[in-house]
């Protein structure tokens, strides 16, 4: 009774931020489908970015219905602790949290593994934090615990699957910007049993490395971390757009090797971005006359709420989910005041 009263409102809102999504970039577009499984345990691992914004894009752009592992103080709260966990939301708990909230991490895992244990999807930011940088940071362990934890109770039989997952924005903070969501090969956990059992570290390790550099070959990484904001500064210099988004990615991963090698780049694709059309330019001057007021206003409604630079995209989508309905719904009811 309780999951049916749940899916009330879990499901329109998921309808909802799919269709926010389609509007609020001005492409979203997702490849690699085909890889995730129809049925059966799985958990997403998914590079971490964007804040709020990177699982609001991840139920967008797929169809299967995960429980995020999500930073475990937003649910000190009773009322936030309920309506977080009715919409598939566990806490995690990290070290700055204090070493007692940690400990309740034993009983998010214990939930992870009776989900997976049902079939059931869970997804999960491995590098443990968001950064607005376009790398991939070191994963933390997490993922492979709560892998190994369920293959265990179900001796490893479960066949459980990884999905890397690799979010490519072009920008992080607007809503002009196009983003790509990249969904890799699965990986089997049971293929890493005979390491684990033999020692946990090597287990934990090989799948932890092969979890890694799935990700990394789905997104637009910087190796050199130390060089980044020069590296960042040429690569925008000399990046050359393209109309597909999955040759614009392969294009900028090509740069990327070339700045950071020392090489010259040369771009072999034929598919360039054309920026400058008739109906392209009507069309955009059309759009942002009509929507002058909602995006000003989301606009100075995010410059006034948000500190954080990392949580700008996530506001200015919130706002504009919002504000821009509420805005056209004003304007429908005016025409039709004045006409009728």
């Amino acid at each position: 009774m309780l999951k049916k009263l749940q899916n009330l409102h879990y499901y329109p809102l998921k309808l909802y931020v799919i269709i926010c999504s389609y509007l609020y970039f001005r492409e979203l577009r997702v490849t690699g489908l085909k890889n995730i499984p129809a049925d059966g345990p799985l958990i997403y691992a998914i590079n971490h970015q964007n804040a709020l914004l990177d699982p609001l894009v991840i139920h967008s752009a797929t169809w299967r219905n995960p429980y995020f592992l999500t930073r475990g103080d937003l649910f000190k709260n009773k009322l936030a602790n309920r309506f977080l966990r009715s919409i598939k939301m566990l806490p995690i708990y990290r070290i700055r949290d204090g070493y007692d909230s940690v400990k309740m991490n034993e009983g998010t895992f214990e939930e992870t593994k009776e989900i997976l244990l049902r079939g059931g999807v869970i997804g999960i930011f491995p590098e443990g934090s968001h950064n607005l940088q376009y790398r991939l940071r070191p994963l933390k362990k997490g993922v492979t615990r709560i892998a190994f934890l369920a293959e265990q109770a179900a001796g490893f039989n479960l066949n459980l699957k990884i999905v890397p997952i690799g979010i490519q924005y072009e920008s992080h903070f607007l809503s002009k910007g196009r983003t790509l969501v990249s969904i890799g090969e699965p990986i089997r956990v049971a293929d890493f049993k005979e390491g684990y059992q033999l020692d946990q570290n090597i287990g934990i390790d090989g799948l932890l490395d092969s979890i890694h550099s799935s990700i990394k070959k789905l997104m637009l990484h910087f190796e050199n971390r130390q060089d980044y904001d020069a590296n960042l500064a040429s690569f925008q210099k000399s990046r050359v757009y393209k109309r597909n988004l999955i040759e614009q990615l392969q294009s900028d991963q090509s740069l990327v090797s070339a700045i950071e090698s020392g090489k010259d780049f040369v771009d072999t694709a034929d598919s360039k971005f054309t920026i400058f059309t008739v109906p392209k330019i009507a069309w955009r001057f059309l759009w942002n006359l009509i929507s002058f007021f909602p995006r000003y206003c989301t606009d100075l409604m995010v410059k006034k709420t948000v500190q954080d630079p990392h949580f700008y995209g996530t506001m200015r989508y919130a706002y504009s989910g919002l504000l821009y309905p509420v805005f056209f719904l004003l304007i429908y009811f005016l025409v039709n005041f004045l006409v009728f």
